[in-house]
């Protein structure tokens, strides 16, 4: 028993020996490597010819110019992450081109009469059902009209497919006749039959009405197309002139690549004379480095950046109508014929928008009262507010704000005119203030100025750092291999013998 206890107490030194033996040796290899360190104060901190007191002064200094390198270097990015784009303002306009305004007609009476005549006197004909007051439902309902829906007997809903509602609206809708717009330059000018929220429209001058019209809806070679009037200051004269559209009708301006939503303000023309206004323009753009920022940095989104399958381009507006669109289906489990249907989502019948008229408030808000929300498990598509949309500002945008109409009254005389007030003279400019490359810069700056390091310092320091567990795990396996193969050796000597 003493004999057992001798050598485990043997063992015990041998291993107390030789943890003492690496730590020395550790240190030893650390001081050597500080000493040849070229970062400031380092090699300082570890002479042995240097009083204490001085050792002790060298190491509070680093310490202290290490933590101020930190907070500079903290607050720096920071001021990085939350507000790398600065707004700049341009004047020469001379080398601008702005564009001409979206004009979006939307007559009070959308049907024509002749092909409404035609579908219910076949359907008349053939099934013995007058579908008149079915059909005008149809065209006229609107995210604005729903309080108005009539719901006709369910003999005559079974006869239309609630997924064939868009294309009647579009065959029902009047069409545009061009004769009756003109530009003062004679200027070529796009025209589209355009389902919106307020119903069926004629978007003039837009590059993505065609995108929301009804019979391209599955037209997947249907792309954005930039087609808008482009004016330079030298047109700053230009207007449009549309003559005899209707008898009553409103009218909306917006941007050639946006939508308009059922809130947005309207001009109503409903008198015989002479409707004339002007609008003034307000341009943001963005640099073209500022595409290479990354979406959270940069907080706004650029046309061609989707974000979902419904629509190929971006806006605020056409995310918030998404947003909306979701909160539908979550709530009534469809989607309404005057919004783009997707995969894997169906067309309202007209008795399931009763369901929209009684979250329409909710739905318009994107606010989810507490009483939605408790009806559902999941509140998933249930915004709280419009803010969890999570709907960006577009990075280049121009804002048209109508002037006051003047109306000349004179019979027999339907005309509108519509210009720009004036040419703008400032444009504002998205750019970076701190891009990555300015972070490295100003990193390596205050980095040298605390601590007086260089990049080759801190590779230096790094391989110091990592040398030691590599060569920690470099023995560990060479360990291993010599007990494998001793193990190995053993069993081929009990073999021969």
């Amino acid at each position: 028993m003493m004999l057992k206890k001798k050598i485990k107490e043997k063992k015990a030194l041998k291993r107390k020996n030789y943890k003492k033996l690496k730590f020395k040796k550790l240190f030893e290899y650390l001081k050597s490597e500080l000493e040849n360190s070229t970062t400031h104060g380092l090699p300082y901190i570890v002479k042995s010819d240097v009083h204490w007191f001085e050792r002790l002064f060298w190491a509070v200094s680093f310490v202290f110019a290490m933590a101020i390198s930190y907070m500079i270097l903290a607050a720096q990015f920071s001021r990085f992450v939350k507000a790398p784009i600065v707004m700049n303002v341009e004047k020469d306009y001379f080398n601008w081109n702005v564009s001409y305004p979206a004009i979006i007609l939307c007559p009070v009476n959308k049907i024509q009469e002749e092909a409404l005549s035609s579908i219910v006197n076949e359907t008349l004909d053939q099934t013995g059902l007058n579908v008149e007051s079915y059909l005008r439902t149809i065209v006229s309902m609107s995210l604005d009209t729903l309080q108005l829906l009539q719901i006709p007997n369910q003999e005559i809903l079974s006869l239309i497919d609630p997924a064939e509602y868009p294309s009647i609206s579009l065959k029902l809708f009047k069409k545009f006749d061009e004769s009756i717009l003109s530009t003062v330059t004679k200027w070529p000018i796009p025209v589209e039959d355009t389902m919106t929220e307020i119903g069926m429209c004629h978007f003039i001058n837009s590059n993505v009405a065609s995108l929301d019209n009804p019979s391209k809806w599955h037209d997947t070679t249907s792309k954005y197309s930039k087609t808008n009037i482009e004016l330079s200051y030298h047109d700053r004269d230009f207007f449009v002139q549309v003559v005899n559209y209707a008898d009553e009708y409103k009218i909306y301006t917006t941007s050639p690549d946006d939508v308009i939503m059922s809130e947005a303000s309207s001009l109503k023309f409903e008198l015989e004379g002479f409707l004339s206004f002007g609008v003034q323009i307000t341009s943001t753009r963005a640099s073209n480095e500022l595409r290479n920022v990354p979406l959270h940095l940069r907080k706004c989104r650029f046309t061609d950046e989707p974000h979902s399958n419904r629509y190929a381009v971006y806006s605020y507006n056409r995310c918030i109508i998404e947003c909306r669109i979701k909160m539908i289906m979550r709530l009534c489990g469809c989607v309404p014929h005057f919004y783009k249907k997707i995969e894997n989502e169906r067309i309202c019948s007209l008795p399931e928008l009763r369901c929209i008229v009684l979250y329409k408030r909710e739905i318009t808000t994107l606010t989810a009262s507490n009483e939605t929300l408790q009806r559902f498990n999941d509140y998933t598509d249930l915004p709280r507010r419009s803010r969890d949309c999570g709907c960006l500002g577009d990075c280049e945008a121009d804002v048209y704000q109508q002037d006051p109409a003047s109306l000349l009254p004179q019979e027999s005389l339907n005309r509108l005119r519509i210009s720009v007030t004036s040419f703008p003279k400032v444009r504002f400019m998205r750019e970076i203030m701190f891009s990555t490359y300015d972070i490295i810069l100003r990193s390596g700056g205050i980095v040298n100025l605390c601590i007086g390091t260089s990049f080759i310092s801190i590779m230096e320091l790094m391989l110091t750092a990592i040398r030691l567990p590599i060569y920690e795990i470099a023995n560990i396996a060479q360990a291993c291999r010599n007990a494998k193969t001793a193990d190995a050796q053993k069993v081929n000597n009990k073999k021969i013998k």
